[in-house]
């Protein structure tokens, strides 16, 4: 008998085992990171539920405590227990995803990897979850190439990654001719998408490997303390993704087709296959609505939805200042734009939810919550066109509007109820883009 081959098995369980508790590690330490994101009160920073059934009342802080410690636990077992690791893995699994659907701002990027790998791993024998695992990497490369390829890319976020990129060489993108600067600025996203191609195919996985490392090292660079200033959550996940891929695509992996003896698949393995390919088609309808930005791996993608909520001037006493502090645009008018994603910065440690029905339904609560002459105000941009970059603009005026807004969304889009909620005042409904 080949010793090598008899040694396939062994290697196999041990890729398997340290690709788990990398997993299970960096999502430990990114739920820390983000401890307000499940322990925030309910006052602090609304709520909105993926489905109007888990829009119940509010649970006391120290019960949200108490689901918190457990569900570190759970997912700290799940990444280092020898034995036993399945029950932890499929408890952490079903804790988190009740959470998620609780509260959409929960639905992460990395919550989401998580929960994807955590189930692969507990369905499948080690040498087929690895494969999957591969899968997964390739179709997240993939897909996020594809929803920055765009002309609102080279226009936002990408002319910004640029800048940020050349900076310490003392480069000015913007004095660069229009084409090379637009070059250069997808050049990025193409960069990714070969590298997906790279991964898959088992011959080049090795050349495949070195581009993801350099692509997570220049966005760490990027999005870092002496770039554009991103969470230490975000650091923590591209770190923790080059790790996990060394592990998936470096020297120790297990050759194509060789099985773990005795060995076998769970017993939702066939369920959790159609699953976890759906998740890797699903990403091409994000562009039509049918899946949001994060799930389709359009991250740092400029042509996602986008909601603007406004508060009356005059009246922004009647907000706390926990909301106030966010409000920006002096000088534009009668109305002062509210910063979400600064307001989510502070109080939750996430950004928020990249949706305009998540966003709705913020607007709905502040509506509901903090009542005066003037109505809330809230402008929705849609999806940007990928060669153009136009887009639709709804306006809602007033809470009766914003909730008639949230029913036109397939998943929830209207917050928890609150004991502040109050009544309305003259609303309307003005759709210029339509």
């Amino acid at each position: 008998m080949d010793p090598g081959a008899a040694a396939e098995p062994d290697r196999a369980r041990w890729t398997d085992r340290r690709f788990r508790a990398l997993l299970g590690c960096a999502t430990f330490v990114m739920l820390g990171l983000s401890w307000p994101l499940w322990t925030a009160p309910e006052e602090a920073f609304p709520r909105v539920p993926f489905l109007r059934l888990a829009a119940w009342a509010g649970e006391p802080a120290a019960v949200a405590w108490i689901v918190y410690a457990v569900l570190l636990a759970a997912v700290a077992a799940a990444a280092l227990a020898r034995r036993g690791w399945k029950w932890a893995a499929g408890g952490s699994a079903v804790l988190l995803a009740a959470l998620v659907v609780q509260d959409q701002h929960r639905f992460q990027p990395w919550v989401y990897q998580f929960l994807v790998l955590d189930v692969v791993l507990l369905a499948f024998r080690p040498e087929r979850a690895l494969r999957y695992a591969r899968w997964w990497f390739g179709g997240l490369y993939f897909h996020s190439a594809l929803s920055k390829l765009d002309v609102s890319f080279t226009r936002e976020m990408g002319a910004v990654f640029l800048a940020s990129l050349t900076r310490p060489f003392g480069a000015d993108p913007a004095l660069w001719p229009d084409r090379w600067r637009d070059a250069a600025i997808l050049a990025m996203p193409a960069a990714e998408g070969v590298v997906a191609v790279l991964l898959v195919l088992p011959r080049t996985r090795r050349v495949g490997l070195a581009g993801a490392l350099v692509l997570h090292a220049l966005l760490i660079a990027i999005l870092g303390p002496w770039g554009l200033g991103h969470s230490t959550i975000v650091l923590v996940w591209n770190a923790a993704m080059m790790g996990e891929l060394c592990v998936l695509f470096g020297p120790d992996l297990a050759p194509r087709g060789k099985c773990v003896a005795g060995a076998r698949d769970g017993w939702c393995a066939s369920a959790v296959r159609i699953l976890f390919w759906c998740t890797l088609v699903a990403p091409f309808g994000e562009r039509w609505g049918l899946l949001d930005a994060w799930p389709a791996h359009a991250l740092y993608a400029s042509h996602v939805e986008r909601t603007a909520v406004f508060l009356f001037e005059d009246e922004l006493a009647t907000y706390p200042a926990a909301v106030r502090r966010y409000l920006v645009g002096e000088g534009e008018g009668p109305w002062r734009r509210l910063d979400l994603t600064a307001w989510s910065r502070a109080v939750r440690g996430t950004p928020v939810y990249p949706s305009a029905r998540a966003c709705n339904g913020l607007a709905e609560a502040l509506a509901a919550r903090y009542r005066g002459p003037h109505p809330v105000r809230v402008l929705q941009w849609s999806r940007a066109d990928r060669w153009t970059g136009r887009r639709d603009v709804a306006e809602s005026l007033g809470l009766d509007a914003i909730r008639r807004q949230g029913n036109r969304y397939w998943w929830n889009a209207h917050p928890r109820p609150s004991a502040n909620e109050g009544h309305g005042h003259a609303e309307s409904t003005i759709d210029p883009g339509g």
